[in-house]
């Protein structure tokens, strides 16, 4: 294990910058940093995991595939985690794809996203997303998302009825 690493991200995550999230991501690239180890960062204090999870999502901008393959341990670490982390997810899948040993389980917490009160609209859009990508892959969820996609159509911002209008269009062709 990089003990160096792991304490300089454990002290400085929390006030970090989304450079700095960037430069450590392409750290963890240059060196094949193993994501396994630092993950037990999201054990601690829940201003380091947060920012440990946007670290992800940068490691993923630069790298997709390298954040792909890290999401199915990633995904079945975070069942011991505050179940809020999952709500990263959205943004991995949408950066990264979903593994396919993940889509059932991703198909399902999308959808409850999507339908979820208590869900912002940042994670709904990004689940949609998703969700319309893994549609092209598996039609039969078509019906579905069209039906959660009228459902959640008027209750959220003007920005939010457009994208999902526009959205709608064009699964319905």
């Amino acid at each position: 294990m990089n003990t160096k690493f792991y304490k300089e991200l454990e002290l400085l995550l929390p006030t970090s910058s989304a450079e700095q999230r960037r430069q450590w991501s392409a750290t963890i690239i240059e060196n094949n940093i193993d994501v396994k180890e630092l993950a037990q960062l999201l054990k601690g204090d829940p201003k380091i995991a947060t920012r440990f999870f946007w670290l992800l999502s940068e490691l993923g901008t630069i790298h997709p595939n390298r954040l792909l393959v890290e999401l199915p341990f990633l995904l079945e670490f975070c069942e011991q985690l505050n179940p809020v982390y999952k709500t990263s997810f959205a943004s991995f899948w949408h950066i990264a794809g979903v593994p396919e040993a993940n889509e059932g389980q991703a198909i399902d917490l999308l959808f409850q996203w999507l339908i979820s009160a208590d869900t912002n609209v940042t994670i709904k859009s990004r689940s949609i997303w998703v969700l319309v990508k893994l549609t092209k892959k598996y039609p039969e969820l078509k019906d579905e998302l069209v039906l959660c996609l009228n459902d959640q159509l008027d209750k959220y911002t003007k920005d939010f009825k457009k994208r999902v209008g526009k959205i709608l269009r064009e699964i319905e062709r």
